[in-house]
């Protein structure tokens, strides 16, 4: 089996399609987040495609390193990014082309159903009252679940904490049965008001304090982490397992989080969530998203015996759920607050090409 020919065609839902064909027909898919797909189109144009055409899709280690780390003749780093993308997709081939679950291929699901939690941002636009309705309509879909994001980036830093605060203290009494609830600063706090922060959802009930400051500052990370009892998590903008192992000796967070393609793809999450195990730090998937994307990182986290902590799921960077299923099948999208994986081959995606010629951007 031979690769012969790249192709990323322009969605609607705000992301692109990647197919990776091949010789015997076989195709694997995967998706470009919606505001790099010039960037990753540059990418395979200049770099990918030379260096994959015509090579067996299935020599998926290989091909990740010549990607990552470059090759003597053609000494190239791509982003993980970028990475992860191409990963997504030759892993779908190997599991259709053997038949089998990516899951399967990548030593067995410890579990099938997975329960998720519910995702919700941009928090630093919203009164109170709007983050709520939103922790609202995710109980009315079935999800048990919950995180609310500030979405508020480095260069916010402290600009509203008492706001931030009450958004979280509705979401919590909303859920007043014990259930979920973590809160997303999204790099927007200083070390001393990320610490004062925390102390006060920890009166209230948290569950984990994600991204509390800047993700390049790890010094500042373990001063969090080290100061308060909620579980802090970090590393969903960090590619490669190098950085984790950064990550844990300089920060030490309590719970990883690596994205399906900012680490570098199935291949490299699977490495990450190895050395996690080895260094008994529990491991939650940033996902903020449905589709393909997603069940790759929902197939890799199933493989994960100790993976206990619900798994992002968000609709605001998807499209409509109505067009994503409709693209990709009904398996695709949760059940009462979880998502089933299957048996079908690869990511268990049934691509539906009029769905997609009606999806494609002109």
């Amino acid at each position: 089996m031979k690769i012969t020919r790249f192709t990323t065609t322009p969605l609607t839902l705000g992301k692109s399609l990647l197919r990776v064909e091949t010789d015997a027909g076989v195709e694997g898919w995967a998706e470009v987040p919606g505001r790099n797909n010039r960037v990753f189109d540059g990418y395979l144009e200049g770099v990918i495609a030379p260096v994959l055409v015509g090579e067996d899709p299935r020599l998926i280690d290989r091909h990740w390193e010549t990607l990552a780390l470059g090759r003597e003749e053609r000494f190239f780093k791509l982003p993980g990014w970028v990475v992860g993308v191409v990963d997504v997709a030759l892993w779908d081939i190997l599991g259709k082309d053997t038949g089998l679950p990516v899951h399967t291929l990548m030593g067995g699901a410890r579990r099938t159903t997975i329960p998720l939690y519910w995702s919700t941002g941009s928090g630093w636009r919203m009164q109170p009252e709007e983050m709520l309705a939103l922790v609202q309509d995710g109980w009315e879909r079935g999800f048990r679940a919950f995180k609310i994001r500030m979405d508020w980036r480095g260069w916010r830093q402290d600009i509203d904490p008492e706001k931030d605060f009450q958004l979280f203290r509705l979401a919590r009494e909303f859920l007043g049965g014990g259930e979920y609830l973590g809160f997303d600063a999204n790099n927007g706090y200083s070390v001393s008001t990320a610490i004062q922060q925390g102390r006060r959802f920890e009166a209230l009930g948290i569950d984990h304090f994600e991204e509390p400051i800047p993700h390049y500052d790890l010094p500042g990370l373990k001063q969090v982490s080290d100061a308060l009892d909620v579980a802090v998590s970090a590393g969903e903008q960090d590619a490669f397992r190098w950085w984790f192992q950064n990550l844990v000796l300089l920060g030490d967070p309590d719970i990883l989080q690596p994205d399906i393609l900012n680490a570098g793809g199935p291949s490299e999450v699977k490495r990450i969530f190895e050395m996690a195990t080895t260094l008994d730090k529990p491991v939650m998937p940033h996902s903020p998203q449905a589709g393909i994307n997603s069940m790759a990182s929902l197939h890799v986290y199933a493989t994960v015996q100790n993976a206990t902590r619900p798994h992002e799921f968000s609709i605001e960077f998807s499209g409509p759920l109505d067009d994503v299923a409709d693209l990709y099948g009904e398996d695709v999208l949760p059940r009462d607050g979880a998502m089933v994986l299957t048996d079908g081959p690869g990511f268990g995606i049934e691509l539906n090409e009029g769905a997609l010629a009606r999806l494609t951007v002109r």
